[in-house]
């Protein structure tokens, strides 16, 4: 099974445009998914169960509840923003660490509700 990404509020467009010329299904919510902007977590995440997606968010703290109320997800990935700043050179990396991932994924990562951490 090949990993799907929706993108949480905070990341742009660009990223998922960087994701798919890389070959790698991604949607910004903030640009694909506009219903959802400003929704809390948890519906957030019941769409990404509908699409089949996993999470990517820098939202660890509220996330945490969603994932609770949502068991049944494909995963979520949380990336600090520390190590993957919102700058170009930060979502450049951001980009490759999440094509990698998605490359080699960990098992159940996208079928089962796993949490990653990613690293660079």
């Amino acid at each position: 099974m090949s990993i799907t990404y929706l993108l949480d509020e905070h990341y742009p467009g660009r990223l998922a445009d960087d994701l798919a010329s890389a070959g790698v299904d991604a949607v910004a919510l903030a640009r694909d998914r506009p219903e959802l902007r400003g929704a809390d977590d948890r519906a957030v995440l019941e769409h990404a169960v509908a699409e089949h997606r996993v999470v990517v968010t820098e939202d660890v703290a509220t996330f945490g509840v969603a994932i609770s109320l949502v068991p049944n997800h494909f995963g979520v990935v949380f990336c600090h923003h520390s190590r993957f700043p919102r700058t170009r050179p930060g979502l450049a990396k951001l980009a490759q660490a999440l094509i990698g991932l998605a490359e080699t994924p960990p098992e159940g990562l996208g079928e089962h509700p796993i949490v990653w951490w990613l690293a660079e």
